[in-house]
């Protein structure tokens, strides 16, 4: 007999589901996605150590503005300079 996908009441739920059961054990009941589209992420996660985080959090403060943007300047200004080495 074939196994059956249960209605979840919660997307925890349907997740725990998941989690404990293999995905091809219900091939049947899942339906061909003909028009999916990739659309690439515009966020970048960056690990970085507690010292790390710690530096950038402290400049940030220092600089009046969010760890998040100093690290986006400091990315941007990055990418700027390699450009124009590469233009030389």
């Amino acid at each position: 007999m074939r196994k059956r996908i249960p209605k979840f009441r919660s997307t925890q739920e349907e997740a725990e589901f998941w989690d404990t059961h293999d995905s091809t054990d219900y091939l049947h009941e899942l339906e061909d996605a003909n028009d999916v589209i990739f659309v690439p992420p515009d966020f970048l996660f960056v690990e970085l150590n507690k010292s790390l985080w710690r530096e950038l959090v402290h400049e940030a403060k220092r600089r009046r503005t969010t760890p998040t943007r100093l690290a986006r300047r400091w990315l941007k200004e990055k990418l700027k300079t390699a450009r124009r080495r590469l233009d030389l």
